[in-house]
Order: structure tokens, then C-alpha cells, then sequence
């Protein structure tokens, strides 16, 4: 049964009506894209946590409101910056991040690039990769540019010969990785009065869920706490309340 603060935030989640989604032809900004498509998903994620809470499915809850806090963390991070320079420099890292995590799961498909198959995987993600590469550059003792240094090693990544380990290792030792626990980290500070000091606390709570099986002994038959799940309800009606004060502006189809 749930309590009544638990009550209230539901209905804020069941109440939330997103914007409509534009519809996009391939002429619009990559800013307006990316921001609207992750919008789409979090709009999509919270009608899940709604349906899997109504039918008890509170694992399955759990785990989407952590996907949805993920995502709606990255979202603020490329959005919520004061000035336009700032928000494109933010959209880069998140696009390069992306590009180098898929570039990375690519070549840990095989031990090279001899399938065709992979061949083909690697190089659309390298055209991803290569116009924002730049801006994850790790910090290098050199007289050379961020780009400059980029450009040096897409040379050697580009070719189709050699071993996708030692391509991998070209990419963990140049590039600043993924770090989703930063993007929820930014979120938390900069949206504190929403987030009550939980946004992190549920992160790393989802990140243990995440990381382990829980069909394996043990953690299937454990019993998700009460008030975990309240927890999660009220986090998500948080990320529904930033959505509605900041989130994004209908656009004319």
C-alpha cells in the first residue's frame, strides 16, 4: 500500500503529458536532434516505470528509472548551458564519448577487420568519430593542437590492416571515455532543490542492479524494499518536474 507522498508523486508521473516530438526530415540542426531524441526516450521510459509499477514489476521499474535518469542527466548536460558555445561544446563530447564507447564495441567483435561485416560497422563509426574526436582529447604533454593530435591518430585508424587491440588501446589511451556517473553527478548539482540529494544515491543503487544478473541465485529471490521503490517513484516524479519547468520548447514541424 502505497503511502500518500508515494500517492502524490504517481500522479505527477501519470499526469505527464510530453511534448510532441518533432518530426525530423534530415535538415535540422544535430543540436535539436540529439536533445529531442533523448527527450523521446525519457518521455518513453516513464511510461514504462508507470506501467511495470501498476503491475508490480518492481525490478524492471527500478532498472528503467535508472535508464531514465541516465538519460535525462546527458540531456541537461548538452542542454542547460548558459551560452550556445557552451551547449555545442557539451553536444560534441557527448556525440565523440558515444562514438568512441560504439567504436570500441566494434572492434571487440573480432580480433581485426577482415570480416566484411565489421569492416563496414567500424568505418561509419569512424565518420562519426572523426569531426568531434578532438573534443575528448586526453590532456598531452605536446606542441601540437587537440585536432592536430586527433588527426595523428585517426591516420593510424583508419586502415583496415593491423589489430583491433591495438586500435582499442589507441582509443583508451587518447580519449576521455564515457562517464555516466558524471553526467548524474552535473544533473544532481545543478537541479539540487529537484533532486534532494538523491540522484546519486539511486544511480549507484541501479548501477549495482545493472551489473548484476538477477536471475542468478540469490538476488532473484531477494525481496525489492518499500521504500527503494518509493524511492525510485519519487525521483522519477522529480525528473517529470524537470521536464515540465525545463524542459524543451515545442518546435513548428
Amino acid at each position: 500500500m502505497w503511502e500518500m507522498k508515494t500517492l502524490k508523486d504517481l500522479a505527477i508521473i501519470k499526469a505527464f503529458v510530453p511534448e510532441k516530438i518533432p518530426n525530423f526530415v534530415g535538415t535540422e540542426s544535430m543540436f535539436d536532434f540529439v536533445v529531442w531524441n533523448l527527450y523521446d526516450r525519457i518521455a518513453n521510459g516513464l511510461k514504462s516505470f508507470d506501467l511495470l509499477c501498476d503491475n508490480r514489476r518492481f525490478y524492471d521499474a527500478f532498472l528503467v528509472a535508472g535508464n531514465v535518469l541516465e538519460t535525462c542527466a546527458v540531456l541537461s548536460y548538452i542542454k542547460d548551458k548558459q551560452t550556445e558555445k557552451e551547449r555545442l561544446e557539451n553536444l560534441n563530447k557527448y556525440l565523440a564519448r558515444s562514438a568512441a564507447g560504439q567504436l570500441i564495441k566494434t572492434l571487440s567483435w573480432s580480433d581485426d577487420l577482415s570480416k566484411e561485416v565489421v569492416w563496414k560497422a567500424y568505418e561509419s563509426g569512424l565518420k562519426l568519430f572523426a569531426p568531434v574526436g578532438d573534443s575528448i582529447i586526453k590532456k598531452q604533454k605536446s606542441d601540437k593542437t587537440d585536432k592536430e593530435i586527433h588527426w595523428d591518430i585517426l591516420d593510424k585508424l583508419k586502415y583496415r590492416d593491423g589489430s583491433n587491440a591495438d586500435k582499442k588501446s589507441l582509443i583508451y589511451s587518447n580519449y576521455v571515455r564515457p562517464d555516466p556517473q558524471g553526467y548524474v553527478r552535473a544533473f544532481s548539482k545543478t537541479f539540487d532543490r529537484l533532486d534532494n540529494g538523491n540522484f546519486e544515491r539511486m544511480y549507484d543503487k541501479y548501477c549495482d542492479f545493472k551489473h548484476v544478473n538477477i536471475m542468478s541465485n540469490g538476488v532473484a529471490a531477494e525481496t525489492m524494499e518499500e521504500d527503494i521503490v518509493d524511492w525510485a517513484i519519487e525521483i522519477m516524479a522529480a525528473v517529470v518536474l524537470y521536464l515540465q519547468r525545463y524542459g524543451l520548447k515545442p518546435m513548428d514541424d
